[in-house]
């Protein structure tokens, strides 16, 4: 009447905690890596797309805009203050900033004033392109508006010696700039990160794009924040890992102004006020919250929600 179990099957055991917890924690791992894998597709493609619609027709415009000045300015490419040059536009979400450089000739004796009321009655007189909407002056640029929504900002500039000046904040004077400090330091990042820098950029532009206006970036804050962002980073080079470092980065420095290397003003973000602002703050839990989605997006539905991806 005794027996055990008897012929020789012995008693199941079953697996110990720390086997099963291993074995959750490598399906766990499994199933990231393949929704990283799908990511890093997803966001290549919605890119491609980015880069496929912006260059050419951008380049036209400005192709535009030099043949109505004629050879009374210059526009020289490697001097663009804005998204092209450093190839970060992102179609209705950048303004386009160029910086046209007058031959010396042709502004000896003018003041920041004269310039820009010449560039204005010209454009004005004959607009550069069918598809312009308006032209509009400011008090330091002319911007062309175009049907699309886009717009393209003429900044008068005048080459002295090696350098170039730029109208002053009072709009009465001329200061020194140096437009290509910015570009060159936003290319020796992109490069040390496996050129995954501009394309996060891009990205960041594109999540924020939507937001109310009281908590949107400009172009070059977003631009700015990424690089100071880009400076201490040592993690995965890809633009998904990268775009999650760059918005928990600069939910937090966005809270301080952030200098304006070129010289064109004394901070990149003037428009937020002073540090801790109201305004900054306002900027800063948007960003955060658009990080915590980031966090929470366990499906490639999620993310594709994220950037409005049908």
């Amino acid at each position: 009447m005794g027996g055990g179990g008897g012929g020789g099957g012995g008693r199941y055991l079953p697996p110990s905690s720390d086997a099963m917890r291993r074995k959750v924690e490598a399906a766990r791992q499994v199933e990231q890596q393949r929704l990283a894998s799908d990511v890093d597709a997803l966001l290549q493609k919605f890119l491609s797309k980015v880069n496929d619609r912006d260059a050419e027709r951008i380049q036209n415009r400005l192709a535009e805009v030099a043949g109505m000045l004629g050879d009374k300015a210059e526009i020289d490419q490697m001097l663009f203050g804005g998204s092209v040059a450093k190839h970060t536009y992102v179609d209705g979400l950048s303004d386009v900033d160029a910086l046209v450089v007058l031959k010396r000739d042709e502004t000896k004796g003018l003041s920041p004033q004269n310039v820009l009321n010449d560039f204005y009655d010209q454009l004005r007189a004959s607009p550069p392109g069918k598809d312009v909407s308006s032209v509009e002056k400011g008090d330091l640029a002319v911007t062309i508006k175009y049907q699309d929504g886009s717009e393209l900002q003429i900044l008068p500039a005048v080459r002295t010696r090696d350098a170039v000046s730029i109208p002053n904040s009072s709009g009465k004077g001329w200061n020194q700039t140096s437009p290509k400090i910015f570009q060159k330091e936003l290319s020796r990042q992109n490069d040390r990160l496996g050129k995954a820098l501009v394309p996060t950029i891009k990205l960041v532009k594109s999540l924020v794009g939507d937001l109310p206006e009281q908590q949107r970036l400009t172009g070059y804050h977003a631009e700015a924040l990424a690089l100071d962002a880009a400076k201490g980073y040592r993690g995965e080079k890809t633009p998904r890992a990268l775009l999650a470092h760059v918005l928990e980065h600069s939910s937090e420095r966005v809270l301080k102004p952030i200098g304006d290397v070129t010289g064109q003003s004394r901070t990149v973000d003037s428009n937020l006020g002073p540090a801790d602002s109201t305004q900054r703050k306002l900027v800063a839990e948007a960003l955060s919250g658009i990080k915590r989605r980031l966090d929470s997006a366990t499906s490639i539905h999620q993310w594709k929600a994220l950037f409005g991806i049908d």
